[in-house]
């Protein structure tokens, strides 16, 4: 399984694209909604609820400002993902 880094309106994000199944572990068609809750969420704490890759709350801390963001899911795998991909964004886990 190669690793492709996707940037989606500077933000980067670990995919799949050459996995044996059909995802990926992004979904562009989400685009427009990430955009527009990062507009949101300046100075703001952020929940990603069910946040799978973590695209709503890496757009709230990068192009939002957020004061923070937390992801939830049920998926350990959803949950590491979405660690990977703050880290790779040089967002640090905080207590």
């Amino acid at each position: 399984n190669s690793v492709v880094i996707s940037t989606e309106s500077s933000v980067k994000y670990l995919t799949y694209p050459y996995s044996d199944g059909q995802k990926t572990g992004f979904y562009a068609d989400q685009r427009e909604n990430r955009l527009m809750v990062a507009e949101l969420c300046r100075n703001k704490r952020v929940l990603d609820l069910c946040c799978y890759n973590g695209g709503f709350a890496l757009n709230a801390m990068i192009r939002g400002h957020a004061a923070s963001a937390i992801g939830v899911d049920s998926s350990q795998d959803a949950v590491d993902a979405s660690v990977a991909n703050a880290e790779l964004n040089g967002l640090a886990e905080r207590d």
